[in-house]
């Protein structure tokens, strides 16, 4: 005969799985990204800051103890801002140029720009090459540079408009991220990146210098909506330690 008792206990534990109890050693609260309010930082930046952008976090979470999360979004500045315009605005967006934001469908998304630092663009060629000068671009067989909508495309096209230079071959690229790849393969015979891409190259490549073409300014931009620790990051990025973190990377001041 079954035990009533039994039975009935059964049924119980039966009708607490059913209502969604969790199984023995799991968390019932659900995990939360961010600090302990949930919330994440994000920070879109311009694919030029690949390198620094990660240290930048961290020397941040170090320095202020602040355990909210950032989410790192890199790519093309036009891209960003594209992003932006399509519902996924960043808390904090660095862009590559002060044109960039300028897209921007609805600039009171952010708060006023901030010159943050600036870059200076630069022709970039294998160590082994022969060439010497910008004036022998001519003479290349393949020349990368970033599409005409990308900021570091926006320089390298007025630096070739004054100088009246013809290219033979052009490879146009996403980001400049993608140009300096090309180069460092030996895909292409040069390629016009930035001062602080060739740094992060190391001995891979030699950087020639490009007269009468002004230096990129990076503006930083801040939501007007972003909460207290997307604001404190975005103050903290305006810093001695950022900025001493920016000119180790090749950034200089705006």
């Amino acid at each position: 005969m079954r035990n009533p008792l039994i039975t009935v206990m059964a049924a119980a534990a039966l009708l607490l799985s059913a209502c969604g109890t969790p199984a023995a050693g799991t968390d019932p609260t659900p995990s939360t990204p961010g600090g302990q309010d949930g919330a994440a930082i994000h920070f879109a930046a311009a694919a030029s800051l690949t390198d620094v952008a990660p240290e930048l976090t961290r020397a941040y979470a170090e320095e202020t103890g602040d355990t909210t999360r950032i989410d790192i979004n890199l790519g093309a500045s036009s891209k960003l801002v594209q992003q932006a315009n399509s519902g996924q605005q960043p808390d904090v967006l660095i862009t590559a140029d002060t044109q960039a934001p300028e897209a921007l469908e609805d600039p009171t998304a952010f708060e006023p720009p901030i010159d943050l630092v600036s870059n200076t663009l630069v022709l970039a060629v294998p160590a082994t090459s022969k060439i010497t000068a910008a004036d022998q671009l001519p003479e290349a067989g393949a020349v990368a540079l970033c599409a005409p909508a990308v900021p570091c495309g926006r320089a390298a096209n007025t630096y070739l408009d004054h100088q009246g230079f013809s290219l033979n071959t052009v490879s146009e690229e996403d980001n400049v991220r993608a140009v300096l790849t090309k180069v460092t393969a030996g895909q292409v015979d040069a390629g016009f990146v930035y001062a602080t891409d060739v740094a992060a190259a190391g001995d891979q490549v030699r950087a020639i210098d490009l007269t009468g073409l002004d230096a990129n300014i990076y503006p930083l931009l801040v939501a007007t909506d972003a909460a207290e620790p997307a604001q404190d990051f975005a103050r903290w990025l305006q810093g001695d330690a950022a900025m001493k973190l920016l000119n180790d990377a090749g950034f200089s001041a705006p």
